[in-house]
């Protein structure tokens, strides 16, 4: 079994039998675990975040361009959708991070939500 599905399985047991299914592919599984990090937000299930955001970053620093890829363009990129992952994005992901991905935020979102987020990554967020 890979690695990255190794890790998959830490994040989010309950679906092992998703993520070893060979026929699956590391975009469906950055599709879970967006929709489960939406829930650990509204839950501030900080233990599951926590795993789940190492995975997104583990994976986005992988010289494999299917895990990188997968990373930016079917999880980071849809933490802007969703306000409370909107809200919460500087607290789990590095600046460093950020700025990579914010060309695909700029696609997504208007621009007072991405003015919004630049402001709480420069620790002047407007109220």
């Amino acid at each position: 079994m890979s690695t990255w599905r190794k890790k998959a399985i830490e994040c989010l047991p309950e679906l092992r039998k998703d993520f070893e299914d060979p026929e699956g592919s590391i975009y469906l599984v950055f599709s879970a675990m967006l929709s489960a990090a939406i829930d650990f937000h509204r839950e501030n299930n900080i233990d599951r975040l926590q795993k789940i955001y190492d995975f997104a970053e583990w994976c986005f620093r992988q010289k494999s361009k299917d895990l990188w890829n997968a990373a930016g363009v079917s999880f980071y990129e849809h933490l802007g959708d969703h306000a409370a992952t909107r809200q919460d994005m500087r607290r789990w992901v590095k600046p460093e991070i950020y700025a990579e991905i914010r060309g695909l935020l700029e696609l997504r979102l208007s621009n007072k939500e991405l003015q919004q987020i630049d402001y709480n990554y420069r620790g002047t967020a407007k109220k």
